[in-house]
């Protein structure tokens, strides 16, 4: 299985300060074969303003590719913020560059931000909190279909002022499931995120997700650590490495101007 990480920011993402090219150094110090960077870009975001400079973005990374060809294959990848409202401007947006991979999320639902100290956890158990934010993401799989893999379905199980955040795969069955043939039938890959795997319950979620995928006729698994620093968990990646086998994927897909190879 190959070595890599398919979700990672650096300053091009309003979120993170850090040099791509420290990603990149990294990546090669650690063994790693391909890397993709995944720039956020999201239309609309409450107080934050996730623009992309694309020309500036493309011009340095295609610098990386170069001085680096020898050692690691870098590939220039997006990661969109879906927002159905501005389905057209995504899409005419993915569409202007030649991405080589586009991860969907969801970040925001009615302009409010799935994150700590937002209103979208005011007034919410955990469980509907949870609820509201997979049924999100299923309205995008079953809405849009301009992008590769789905991102981080466990993103709300980071937030929120809940002394346990973690998200069980057997509390939201019906949903999950379904977004997993939504993903499955249309080709789309289902992303494994690390950004939790220091907890078990993180795994045993992803654990679950990969089993059903695979059993709904699932065929593309992309890896990410949604890094914003170059430092990172490397344990996490090689957990989620053979969760991902275990579960009867024997490769990790990877992209080229997003067709998978």
């Amino acid at each position: 299985m190959k070595k890599l990480d398919y979700h990672l920011h650096s300053y091009f993402s309003a979120d993170s300060e850090e040099n791509p090219r420290n990603h990149v150094l990294e990546a090669i110090e650690h063994g790693l074969e391909e890397i993709c960077f995944t720039e956020h870009r999201d239309f609309y975001f409450p107080e934050i303003d996730f623009s992309l400079n694309v020309a500036k973005y493309f011009r340095e990374i295609n610098r990386l590719q170069v001085e680096f060809k020898d050692k690691i294959t870098i590939k220039i990848g997006l990661e969109m913020g879906i927002d159905l409202r501005f389905k057209s401007e995504i899409s005419e947006f993915i569409n202007s560059a030649p991405f080589d991979f586009v991860i969907a999320s969801v970040h925001e639902i009615d302009d409010i931000e799935v994150y700590d100290g937002t209103d979208f956890y005011l007034n919410k158990s955990k469980e509907e909190a949870q609820k509201e934010y997979l049924l999100a993401c299923l309205e995008v799989v079953q809405n849009f279909e301009l992008y590769n893999s789905f991102g981080h379905l466990d993103y709300v199980a980071r937030y929120g002022a809940y002394a346990d955040k973690s998200i069980n795969f057997v509390d939201f069955e019906v949903i999950l499931l379904e977004i997993l043939r939504n993903l499955a039938s249309k080709g789309k890959a289902l992303e494994v995120n690390t950004r939790l795997f220091s907890e078990s319950k993180t795994q045993q979620f992803y654990s679950d997700l990969l089993i059903n995928f695979k059993k709904l006729g699932g065929e593309f698994v992309t890896l990410g650590t949604d890094s914003h620093v170059a430092k990172r968990d490397w344990a996490a990646i090689d957990n989620a490495r053979e969760i991902i086998k275990k579960a009867g994927f024997k490769e990790l897909a990877t992209f080229s101007k997003m067709k998978v190879k």
